[in-house]
């Protein structure tokens, strides 16, 4: 088996996180008071800058806080992999295109591994072209290798895909994929899908779903998760695989077509607290829909100019109700484990108590 010893094969369901940069406190509070249900946690910290080198957001590597709390999971045996995050097409293919750009990148990378003593990486690089494919995967292999031989982990986050009947009215004759999924199953000692942001992609499941209700815009109905997951195991090992399970939700502005046909605008991304302050404002009780999350509708006053300006808006977010149901579909399917995104103070409290 090529990777890191002990990877790949999933001997019991593991769960993990990723802690964003952006509400760093909150999140280590939060995965703090529950580090005993996780096996690893992946702070949303580094980015790459254009030449290669990396930029810490949360300032890992002298915040006191974050030296502190690393140091508690440590003591958990809990593993620290970080997560790079690069989300620039044309600069991911400048830089990995080029070899001696690519190595030094790669020496970049297992350098922080090494030096913070994190017990591996998660490469999240989205927004790659097609024509990126060929040096991503040289990337992979590469970076695997130098990882291993400091007996790191490489975990790659990667986007969802299902069929291409779903996504297309009309299929391209020549349909490219940026991710060489046998590669990333070869190389990657354990691959995260971000099984989520699904809203209005599957055309199939918005047509069925129409039939059933009114507005359908899920975070990840399981349905459509089961669908990437069919995909994804086609390449990839099960053992190596983690389902991304989303926390959060999305806030929509709805108007109609000329035939009355819903046409959905995205507005905001939204988390359980505050659309619980928002239901409290309106004294509005959620429902539960199709796909298994809560969602509700209200309508807004704005002003356009000196002109006020009504808009109707419809919520659909995810409970802990609606995370375990995503983790009984992993388990299902003898995955490896399960991640949340994302992991910021800002969750159903109860979501903890599904990660069994």
């Amino acid at each position: 088996m090529i990777g890191f010893p002990g990877e790949g094969v999933a001997a019991t369901f593991k769960y993990g996180a990723w802690m964003p940069f952006w509400n760093k406190s909150d999140g280590m509070f939060e995965a703090a008071i529950s580090l005993d249900k996780l096996s690893e946690v992946s702070p949303f910290s580094y980015e790459v800058n254009p030449n290669g080198t990396l930029l810490d957001r949360l300032k890992m590597s002298s915040d006191t806080a974050w030296i502190t709390w690393l140091s508690a999971a440590r003591d958990l045996k809990v593993k620290i992999i970080p997560t790079i995050a690069w989300f620039d097409g044309d600069g991911l293919h400048a830089l990995l295109s080029s070899k001696a750009k690519r190595t030094a990148h790669i020496k970049n990378i297992v350098s922080l591994a090494v030096t913070q003593k994190f017990d591996g990486i998660d490469i999240d690089y989205e927004n790659k072209k097609a024509e990126t494919k060929p040096y991503f995967s040289a990337f992979i292999k590469e970076l695997a290798a130098a990882l291993h031989a400091k007996k790191k982990t490489l975990a790659c986050t990667i986007e969802p895909r299902t069929p291409a009947a779903d996504r297309f009215k009309v299929i391209p004759q020549n349909l490219e994929f940026a991710n060489d999924y046998v590669v990333l199953g070869k190389y990657c000692d354990q691959v995260r899908v971000m099984a989520y942001d699904q809203g209005r992609i599957d055309l199939n499941l918005n047509a069925a779903k129409s039939q059933l209700e009114e507005y359908y815009a899920p975070v990840a109905d399981p349905v459509w998760v089961e669908k990437v997951l069919k995909e994804t195991l086609k390449q990839i090992p099960a053992g190596k695989i983690m389902l991304g399970i989303p926390t959060y939700g999305y806030e929509w502005r709805i108007t109609q077509d000329s035939s009355g046909t819903p046409q959905y605008t995205r507005r905001r991304s939204v988390t359980y607290k505050t659309v619980s302050n928002l239901l409290g404002s309106l004294g509005a009780v959620p429902q539960r829909n199709s796909a298994g999350e809560l969602w509700f509708t209200y309508s807004t006053t704005t002003m356009v100019g000196d002109t006020p300006t009504s808009s109707f808006r419809f919520v659909d977010f995810t409970d802990a109700t609606a995370v375990a149901q995503k983790i009984a579909l992993a388990k299902k399917y003898k995955l490896r484990g399960a991640v949340l995104f994302k992991v910021d103070g800002m969750n159903d409290s109860a979501v903890w108590q599904q990660l069994k």
